[in-house]
């Protein structure tokens, strides 16, 4: 009883420190590459034993009888190492138990557990998610291996006689209790509260290469197994997101997201250079310039206004207008910079911004109401060329019904050297 409140007595400073970690990198930098995408989770659920002790009610009903049903609980502490990948160290306390009358035994059997894993999860969704959409929940597997730290109890409940005992003082692992290895194997789905926030549903297969959990070893020569379903929160700890050593505040879209439309970005862009250039059928001294799109209705146009002149490395402000009626839906804005030029991390209300080199992508989830639609995107030139240079850009609106309409146009400026 002691070891129990112990154990319960860890796990919550343990979360009140993580909290307390969370907080502090809410307000400051991350030091390192390594302090970035942590996660914590705490989670709550029932424990079911699968062995010789146990009843199954049938085909139609293969778990264990309710009543067997115990209280689990515990930790979990991930990395995201990649967008689809992730290595967590989750910790479970609870207890397990069985019940089955086995001819004139009628066996019961209480348990206590305390395991501990290293596992692996793998963002299962994305293999039908498109690249370039945004989500609100994920599916994912789970695979890991870990330790368990258990005693077991067995009795006669019929007779009220005690049977058997493992772990009961003559173990290795806490207290005297048996220690035993275990491969975890299970599926999970996240559910995006907020960008921080997430609420998580799991069921995981603890399996082993023992027949004594249940402190009884049967003629089946099958191995027990530990099932443990749960449901928690999690609180992702860096709200800070970070790009070549500078940090920038989160937007409305989840890392993950925003990471996969770095990439989709960069490997595009050869393709959307061709598809601008093409389109730049004008190209007029002043640095107003704009292009109508040749879509059925001509349902949505864009200006662009860029200085007269750039000095220097000075940066300065491209501004673009999508005058799109009454159209409403998702939308994509695509800039192509000359080269020496890149555009620094930046907000930009109700969007996502993403820059990769001399390309810049700006995705809105949802255009706002008004007709006409004002962008603003800061430039920075970085030791370009003298002369005079363009900015290309294309994009796309995409109704709720499922049609696009294309927009395109260009910004025209002078580069000077200097002043």
């Amino acid at each position: 009883m002691q070891n129990e409140r112990n154990i319960k007595i860890v796990l919550l400073i343990s979360f009140i420190l993580m909290v307390g970690l969370a907080r502090s990198q809410s307000r400051d930098s991350l030091s390192s590459p390594l302090l970035r995408n942590w996660r914590v989770d705490i989670h709550a659920g029932s424990m079911f034993y699968y062995g010789d002790v146990v009843e199954i009610k049938g085909v139609e009903y293969p778990i264990p009888y309710p009543r067997d049903w115990r209280l689990g609980y515990g930790v979990t502490l991930t990395n995201q190492i990649t967008s689809n990948w992730g290595v967590r160290g989750r910790v479970i306390n609870g207890q397990y138990a069985g019940r089955r009358n086995m001819g004139t035994t009628y066996y019961s059997m209480e348990a206590k557990l305390l395991e501990t894993s290293l596992q692996t999860t793998y963002d299962l969704s994305s293999l039908l998610r498109n690249a370039a959409e945004e989500y609100s929940y994920r599916i994912y597997g789970i695979a890991g291996i870990g330790l368990m730290n258990y005693r077991a109890d067995l009795y006669d409940y019929r007779n009220n006689i005690y049977l058997s005992s493992e772990g009961a003082g003559g173990g290795s692992g806490l207290n005297g209790r048996n220690l035993q290895g275990d491969l975890s194997i299970g599926v999970g789905m996240d559910v995006h509260l907020t960008d921080n926030l997430k609420l998580s549903f799991e069921s995981t297969y603890m399996g082993t290469g023992s027949d004594k959990l249940d402190a009884y070893v049967g003629s089946t020569n099958k191995n027990d197994v530990i099932q443990y379903t749960s449901i928690g929160v999690g609180y992702n700890f860096d709200i800070k997101k970070y790009r070549t050593g500078k940090k920038s505040s989160t937007n409305s879209s989840s890392s993950s997201w925003k990471s996969r439309k770095m990439t989709e970005t960069t490997t595009q862009a050869k393709r959307e250079q061709k598809e601008v250039v093409e389109s730049d059928n004008v190209a007029k001294k002043g640095s107003i310039v704009s292009e109508k799109v040749k879509e059925e209705n001509n349902a949505i146009d864009a200006i662009c206004w860029a200085p007269e002149q750039v000095m220097g490395n000075d940066e300065f402000t491209l501004s673009i207008e999508l005058n799109k009626s009454a159209l409403n839906g998702k939308a994509e804005v695509k800039l192509l910079l000359p080269a020496g030029y890149s555009a620094p991390e930046q907000d930009i209300e109700g969007a996502v911004f993403v820059a990769a080199g001399r390309n810049v992508t700006v995705y809105f989830n949802q255009l706002p109401d008004e007709k006409r639609v004002p962008l603003r995107i800061k430039i920075k030139p970085m030791n370009p060329s003298e002369g005079n240079q363009s900015v290309y850009v294309i994009g796309k609106v995409t109704t709720s019904d499922g049609k696009s309409f294309k927009f395109s146009t260009v910004g025209s400026f002078r580069q000077i050297a200097s002043r």
